[in-house]
């Protein structure tokens, strides 16, 4: 469900909805990405244009970066430039490579509301945007993508903190997603939600990583072993992930961590794990595999959220038998993430997820649904 707001006096400016009820004095943080390639003395290992949206009001070039300074850790990351320009303003942003994913799904469902947003509409100015734009929300983001429906024309919108607006015409938000994941195929990237399950290090390298991380968190010296890990910069291999078995079960639930780590040493000699979130693993009566909680959450608030996924799932036309259905994450609000992600799948239909937030405190309900993601055989769940 995305967030509408109809009404002749949204014609002025999308980033005023975008950045209502914000605090004037907060601003984004930049990414790593965005300051190391800023930075003098930063090498563009790679840059390839890997989309442009022209029209009559604006430009936008998307551009793959793969970028590299040895004072940062890790040293060397990608991401997506996309620089905007129209007939009175110009702007950068700096998308790294861990965002693509979310806005790629983000911009899919925008595209696939459109339809939607035609027949519903009943002002003459409308405007369709994304959960994390929302008025409500306490933290600005640095861009938003939208699409509007006025009199005379409708298409993609994008809004950035510094008050840019940048208005394509007839252009659906499907060509900036298609960009995206140009980008996302360049750097081996999928376009589903990282869920890592496999172990790529060397033994060496875990027995250390192991070593590091049960110095800074003892808890994991209960724990079996590690359940998955990866590196973080596939290319210089100098900084890695880990995820450790449970070390904990109390009742249903379980307990572990991932961790973060960076290579130490001028060669790379081993690894220091001073990084780490908790990481919960949830076990219900009615499927037969836990479901994963990304960072620190009470099991109250988790069974609340499942079963507040079921009820929307059966709001959903297409999706309201229950049978079939099983749950596989809940995703707790990071930087990237203002609400949860709680993410459902069926052999059938493929996967749906659920954005939910915290309702106010003078709300009768607990959570409020603040969008769904349908993931089908074709990308509109029809």
């Amino acid at each position: 469900m995305i967030w509408i707001v109809a009404g002749a006096m949204v014609c002025g400016s999308i980033s005023r909805i975008a950045t209502a009820q914000v605090d004037s004095k907060a601003v984004p943080e930049a990414s790593v990405f965005e300051k190391i390639a800023k930075q003098r003395g930063t090498k563009f290992i790679s840059s390839e244009e890997v989309g442009r949206i022209d029209s009559a009001d604006a430009r936008a070039i998307i551009t793959a970066l793969i970028i590299e300074n040895s004072y940062y850790r890790p040293s060397r990351v990608r991401g997506i430039r996309i620089d905007l320009r129209n007939e009175t303003s110009s702007d950068q942003l700096y998308l790294e490579e861990g965002e693509l994913v979310y806005l790629k799904r983000d911009l899919d469902g925008l595209d696939c509301g459109v339809a939607r947003m035609r027949s519903e509409s009943g002002a003459p100015y409308g405007v369709r945007g994304i959960g994390r734009c929302r008025p409500s929300q306490s933290v600005p983001q640095a861009y938003c993508p939208g699409y509007y429906i006025w009199p005379d024309s409708e298409g993609l919108s994008l809004s950035t903190f510094s008050g840019g607006n940048f208005r394509f015409p007839s252009a659906r938000p499907s060509v900036l997603a298609d960009a995206i994941g140009q980008a996302m195929s360049k750097f081996g990237l999928d376009d589903s939600i990282p869920t890592p399950d496999s172990i790529e290090l060397p033994a060496d390298d875990l027995d250390q990583i192991v070593a590091s991380a049960v110095r800074y968190f003892p808890e994991l010296a209960s724990s079996p072993g590690i359940k998955a890990a990866g590196y973080s910069d596939p290319d210089s291999k100098s900084s890695a992930w880990a995820i450790f078995w449970p070390y904990e079960r109390v009742g249903d639930m379980a307990y572990s961590r991932l961790v973060d780590c960076d290579t130490i040493g001028t060669g790379g000699e081993g690894w220091n794990c001073d990084r780490g979130r908790p990481r919960g693993y949830l076990t219900i009566p009615d499927q037969d595999f836990e479901i994963v909680i990304t960072n620190e959450l009470d099991r109250e608030t988790a069974i609340a959220l499942i079963e507040f996924a079921k009820l929307r799932l059966q709001d959903e036309p297409n999706y309201a038998d229950l049978h079939g259905w099983k749950f596989s994450l809940i995703r707790v609000p990071d930087q990237t993430l203002e609400a949860f992600l709680v993410t459902g799948s069926d052999d059938a239909y493929g996967s749906i997820s659920f954005e939910i937030k915290e309702a106010p405190q003078d709300v009768e309900e607990r959570f409020e649904l603040v969008q769904t993601f349908v993931r089908n055989r074709n990308a509109c769940g029809g």
